[in-house]
């Protein structure tokens, strides 16, 4: 895992994808603080908001004001947990601009961290957007030990 590095012109060392000017990202983020977590869907509001807060604040603890977790909802997709998270926060541009931005995470701990999918947009896009980061965030999986995929054996007849 490397921790990105920030300059004028964006940062690296992020999985992340998005239409930067429009202010539409989804991004990974893997949270080692708290190592394996077990029962990831029994936890607190607090622990995803410190999930959270971590994910979105990786310039620093000086890019955002007023984050609020407003949602979570407990899911499980082939046995493996994930806490699917809306929030809200205020970004603080480097301009000095304040960009109010909603969001939908999904959480979840395998392997030996807490991973987190989480997407955002502008308030103003927000609604046209909705959607498209509620799928995203939903879609995510996370697997420690591969995808325990089955090998199909073909046997082909020669005539």
């Amino acid at each position: 895992v490397t921790l990105p590095s920030q300059d004028v012109n964006g940062e690296d060392g992020t999985i992340q994808a998005g239409e930067y000017a429009k202010g539409d990202t989804a991004t990974l983020f893997i949270y080692e603080d708290e190592g394996k977590v077990e029962n990831i869907n029994e936890q607190p509001k607090t622990f995803f908001e410190k999930v959270l807060i971590k994910s979105i604040s990786q310039k620093g603890n000086n890019v955002f004001q007023d984050f609020k977790v407003t949602k979570i909802v407990p899911k499980t997709e082939n046995g493996q947990e994930y806490m699917v998270c809306d929030f809200k926060y205020t970004l603080i541009t480097g301009a000095g601009f304040e960009v109010d931005r909603i969001g939908v995470a999904s959480v979840t701990s395998t392997g030996n961290y807490v991973e987190t999918l989480w997407t955002a947009s502008t308030r103003q896009r927000y609604q046209k957007t909705q959607l498209a980061l509620r799928e995203i965030a939903s879609s995510f999986r996370c697997y420690s030990e591969g995808l325990g995929m089955t090998k199909i054996e073909y046997t082909a007849d020669i005539v």
